[in-house]
């Protein structure tokens, strides 16, 4: 479902005196705007490579929970798999519905329940927000993850990453990126404008985000944002959620590739990517993966092969081919060959991480299976 223009929905306070935490009004309006965005045709992935799935009509539900988890985790399949068992379950206990009536229609429309169930068998759990004084629930929902929302059939998310938290709509070109510090106010004046508004928790899936600062400001920067990003990690020099110490990452200057290196956007004036600056940071290739591009994976047409489908990060696909005896490392080699970094390997449903590089492809599954990559 799209929202057009006559479905504009402005956020609003009653109160005279503004508060400083309260949001900006004409930031979230703009991100309510129906941009356009055609899943078909812009790719899935925003500034700094932040996943933003764009508009499939009507598939907006769909969208929502994928960007909520920042990659492409579902397809229309398992949403309407799930829709087709709750219909069934309905109609076991007595309930009567025309076509259309149920728990999703034919043009890709899918209800709360459907949303809900299929993120509780992820291990998802979406619940209902009920605000009241935004100024007491603020710090709460500060440090929540994510948000869903739903109004006139439209879908579409809330996401944060470590302090930065993004609005993601699937109708729009890029997220809209605002403070902890305004998610109180937002969050709460959306319930008393008519929102349905959902938290999400559970054990959000890493994003390729998460540590990686350059990359966090980018996505920041390019969806509206100023000032320099913050990563909290775990401990003093530590990974996130582990004990080692964080390796050295090196970055270099490359040209920014929201202005083409020129520093200013035509009818936007100051490039927001690199703010007028004409160069971004990127990390420099580690050494796995320049060994990893000098890889060669070789098929032996006399041994048994098999051809697996990738999904790549930013949701497009390719079927290569292996020998059934080629080895997880072998497809994480070619993996990182085409996209010059690191990377993980999801296998399975609910996918999940293949860390065994010297098991072979038949031993793991994958003959003919669709795989999952993401950025590590």
């Amino acid at each position: 479902y799209h929202l057009g223009s006559s479905h504009l929905i402005c956020f609003r306070s009653s109160s005279a005196n503004t508060m400083a935490n309260t949001f900006d009004i004409s930031k979230y309006s703009k991100g309510l705007e129906n941009q356009g965005a055609d899943g078909h045709k812009d790719p899935s992935e925003g500034p700094g490579g932040i996943y933003h799935e764009k508009q499939i009509p009507n598939l907006c539900g769909l969208h929502a929970v994928n960007n909520l988890l920042q990659f492409g985790y579902f397809e229309r399949g398992n949403f309407d798999m799930m829709a087709q068992q709750l219909d069934q379950q309905e109609r076991q206990m007595g309930m009567a519905f025309a076509p259309g009536e149920g728990n999703y229609r034919g043009d890709g429309f899918y209800n709360v329940t459907v949303l809900q169930k299929t993120l509780q068998n992820f291990g998802f759990e979406m619940t209902r927000v009920v605000c009241s004084d935004w100024k007491k629930d603020a710090l709460k929902h500060a440090h929540e993850v994510g948000f869903i929302f739903n109004k006139d059939e439209h879908w579409f998310c809330y996401r944060r990453i470590h302090e930065e938290w993004f609005m993601i709509n699937s109708t729009q070109h890029r997220p809209v990126h605002f403070k902890g510090h305004e998610l109180g106010s937002a969050v709460n004046f959306a319930v008393a404008d008519g929102f349905s508004v959902y938290v999400v928790r559970g054990e959000f899936p890493k994003c390729q985000l998460e540590d990686n600062q350059a990359k966090l400001e980018e996505a920041a920067k390019g969806s509206g944002g100023t000032g320099p990003v913050i990563i909290k990690f775990g401990g003093g020099g530590h990974t996130l959620g582990g004990s080692k110490p964080a390796a050295t990452v090196e970055y270099m200057e490359v040209p920014c590739d929201m202005c083409a290196g020129t520093g200013a956007i035509e009818g936007l004036g100051v490039c927001p990517s690199c703010n007028g600056a004409k160069v971004t940071k990127v990390e420099k290739k580690s050494t796995a993966v320049v060994q990893a591009a000098g890889k060669e994976i070789v098929v032996d047409p006399s041994k048994p092969k098999t051809k697996i489908q990738l999904q790549l990060p930013d949701g497009s696909k390719r079927a290569e081919e292996f020998n059934c005896e080629h080895t997880v490392g072998d497809l994480r080699s070619l993996c990182v060959k085409i996209l010059g970094q690191a990377v993980k390997v999801k296998g399975g449903f609910p996918p999940k991480d293949l860390e065994d590089d010297t098991q072979t492809l038949e031993a793991a599954g994958l003959k003919g299976a669709q795989v999952r990559i993401a950025l590590a």
